[in-house]
């Protein structure tokens, strides 16, 4: 647990500000800059609490409801009163956690939920922030935005840059950045994708001038490092590893000059889109979609058409039972066309452009609003 000024900007004295934040963290750290991303742009003072899960995690939302019975309390920080004032989370996981809070603060507590799965239920937060290419049914209650909340900003990037000034100190000019992820429930990543990838990305980055390095995730595999090696062997490499003690991921962020970043992570797209440097997305491969996403396409389809059938598809995407596809495709487009991103094609351009996007102020306008006029000091 880390109790942490999350904004060097904090702003305890704000008239309306909650006194106490918890940010529920879990194992997946694009989930915990998203979750980072909203206190920052609010600039409060919130508390860190990790969270751990045991097997009735696999169970649906709707039957666990607002419990802590996934919760592995052993593995977790403990969560007991006095109550915070606003809770933020992110993911299936942590949301019937937060929803438990809550109801153990006799519904004082107020609850921000970020994600897809944990913001498809209608009426379970008092806020949900969700992207538009998951394709929820509208709610009043949850802002739909293009990319995610991220923890880039020009002051984080800044404060990266000085904590590693020598991180690409070798690298030619235009520093070209390849971030890679890796294979998803919705995409794989091949071992000739991965050398296709990276030799491109190479060539690309020879050819402009520049160097390239690839920096991988916790989702990269083994196979698909080893492949990249052979195709780009002149390649800088930063390799995730699990128990490293820091991660630069920040400073290539500040450092490079150009991004190409694989598509199947919302949350790389977005904090890429973040930096103001050029941007080139390369869609991964789609898998055969499985049974249950079949099942979720035509519940989805069925539910935009007239009659009965339609009208009990649409039930069960508000309720919760089950969430319309991802079409992640989707977002690329909207990325493209607002200017902000280019589909990778094997060159490079040099440039810079001002970020697009301000999604962190847009959802702690909305966060602010649910505490106006309040009174829980």
């Amino acid at each position: 647990m880390t109790d942490a000024v999350i904004n060097a900007a904090n702003l305890e004295g704000e008239a309306d500000a909650p006194s106490s934040v918890w940010l529920l963290f879990d194992d997946r750290p694009g989930h915990n800059t998203q979750v980072t991303g909203i206190a920052n742009a609010l600039g409060w003072r919130g508390e860190e609490k990790r969270l751990a899960f045991n097997a009735f995690n696999k169970l649906p939302n709707r039957i666990l409801g607002a419990s802590s019975l996934s919760l592995d309390q052993k593995r977790s920080d403990a969560l007991k009163a006095p109550w915070p004032d606003l809770v933020i989370a992110m993911g299936r996981r942590s949301a019937p956690i937060a929803r438990w809070i809550k109801r153990q603060s006799g519904a004082r507590t107020k609850i921000v939920l970020l994600g897809r799965k944990a913001a498809n239920q209608t009426g379970a937060y008092d806020l949900a922030v969700a992207c538009r290419h998951f394709q929820l049914p509208s709610d009043a209650n949850r802002l739909d935005l293009v990319i995610p909340p991220t923890q880039v900003t020009a002051e984080s990037l800044e404060a990266a840059a000085a904590r590693w000034p020598d991180l690409m100190a070798d690298a030619r000019s235009p520093k070209v950045v390849l971030l890679v992820g890796g294979s998803t429930v919705l995409h794989k990543l091949k071992s000739e994708e991965a050398a296709k990838l990276a030799a491109t990305s190479f060539t690309a980055a020879k050819e402009a001038g520049g160097s390239l390095t690839i920096v991988t995730s916790r989702r990269t595999g083994e196979k698909a490092l080893a492949a990249m090696r052979v195709a780009a062997p002149d390649a800088h490499f930063h390799v995730w590893q699990r128990d490293a003690k820091e991660n630069p991921y920040m400073g290539f962020l500040a450092e490079c000059d150009i991004l190409v970043v694989t598509g199947e992570s919302e949350s790389m797209l977005a904090e890429a889109a973040m930096t103001g440097k050029p941007l080139y997305i390369f869609p991964l491969v789609e898998r055969d979609p499985s049974l249950k996403l079949r099942l979720k396409q035509a519940v989805y389809a069925a539910s935009k058409r007239q009659g009965l059938f339609a009208a009990i598809c649409r039930a069960i995407l508000v309720g919760g039972w089950l969430e319309p596809p991802r079409d992640i495709a989707a977002m690329h487009l909207e990325m493209v066309k607002a200017g902000h991103a280019k589909i990778f094609s094997g060159s490079l351009q040099i440039g810079r452009r001002e970020p697009g996007w301000q999604e962190g102020g847009v959802v702690a306008q909305r966060v602010r609003a649910l505490f106006k006029g309040s009174q829980h000091k």
